[in-house]
């Protein structure tokens, strides 16, 4: 399976991606997105936000060519790398197989706590993708360390904190 990131207007991953799956024959488009719990008079409410927003994941099993069709709006380019390489290569390639494993919904996952120390339990962070920096309990969130494009990128993603006995 090859991968590929493709950059656009924030805000239009999820149509990019739709539109990029009616044209492309035998290319998958994904617009990750994560599912954040908000509190809302005293409920829990999930929400969708984007993973990584500007950016739709585009995968195939094949060559991708190189030009976008010019009736994807709002579709700048294809990332590459400083060789020209577009197909995404080691810790890139690493991250986009997670949201393709994850069919692009990085949905809540259970953390298991006990002192200062944190396991995950259940969810897309249960293959050890990602490098937990924060935990709040109240909020139930995780801020959760990625390398992406050559950076650091540190994202908040749902969790349910369960207490060890």
């Amino acid at each position: 399976m090859r991968s590929y990131c493709l950059f656009c207007k924030t805000g239009s991953e999820k149509e990019i991606a739709q539109k990029v799956n009616q044209i492309y024959h035998g290319v998958n488009a994904i617009a990750p997105m994560r599912v954040c719990p908000y509190k809302l008079k005293g409920k829990w409410e999930y929400r969708e936000q984007a993973l990584l927003p500007g950016y739709v994941f585009l995968f195939t099993e094949g060559e991708l060519r190189d030009k976008l069709p010019s009736d994807v709006s709002n579709a700048y380019k294809l990332l590459e790398y400083a060789s020209g390489q577009k197909e995404l290569q080691g810790a890139d390639y690493n991250y986009s197989m997670w949201v393709y494993r994850n069919h692009g919904r990085i949905d809540t996952s259970k953390v298991l706590t006990q002192g200062k120390r944190v396991k995950v339990i259940q969810g897309p962070l249960s293959d050890g993708f990602g490098r937990i920096v924060k935990l709040d309990r109240h909020k139930r969130r995780v801020w959760v360390e990625f390398d992406f494009d050559g950076q650091k990128r540190i994202v908040s993603l749902g969790a349910e904190c369960v207490k060890a006995e």
